[in-house]
């Protein structure tokens, strides 16, 4: 049995559902989707001086060679940042360089796999570890300057360094090792 509609006069009883958007909430959206549109018509410009340089076949070819054997040299820097951090670890230290480091080569893998010359050019750049080491850097910088002025907000910020492992340190005490205080019952 097929549900019956209501009369045209029901209809006006029923309530609206108004969705109302905030345009300061559409902003990041738009901003990122803008940013998108610039950086592919920078890469098809690019596309279009290199053709127009080298020709439009060999242009095209280039672009597939480097997205070819992007992701070897991508695996091959990927591997080594990964004996760095086991390293660390080994050492018991905490590889944060080398989680900043996987990170740029993961971005820039992302870019060497994307077609395009000034990604492809980025992407191979990250590559090298001392431009990565002089983003992280840049960026660290920026990050910080960018904490002070704004402060941490709610939350609380714990500056833990890590040490060298130590064997000549006493292990610390557990629960067996404590002696009792005043609020713990001896049941005498």
């Amino acid at each position: 049995m097929l549900p019956q509609l209501p009369d045209t006069d029901d209809l006006a009883v029923i309530p609206k559902l108004v969705v109302r958007t905030d345009p300061v909430e559409q902003l990041p959206c738009s901003v990122f989707f803008v940013r998108v549109l610039l950086v592919i018509a920078a890469e098809v410009a690019a596309f279009w001086v290199v053709a127009g340089q080298i020709g439009f076949l060999w242009a095209l070819a280039l672009l597939v060679v480097v997205s070819a054997f992007g992701p070897l040299i991508v695996r091959r820097v990927g591997f080594g940042v990964l004996a760095h951090t086991r390293e660390r670890l080994e050492r018991g230290e905490v590889p944060t360089r080398e989680l900043f480091d996987g990170l740029l080569v993961l971005i820039g893998g992302v870019m060497i796999f994307v077609p395009g010359f000034i990604g492809d050019a980025l992407g191979l750049l990250l590559m090298i570890g001392p431009v990565r080491h002089l983003v992280i850097r840049l960026f660290s910088h920026r990050l910080a300057r960018r904490l002070q002025r704004t402060g941490t907000g709610p939350w609380q910020v714990i500056n833990a360094r890590a040490r060298p492992k130590r064997d000549d340190l006493p292990p610390l005490s557990g629960p067996a090792d404590r002696s009792p205080g005043p609020d713990d019952s001896t049941g005498s």
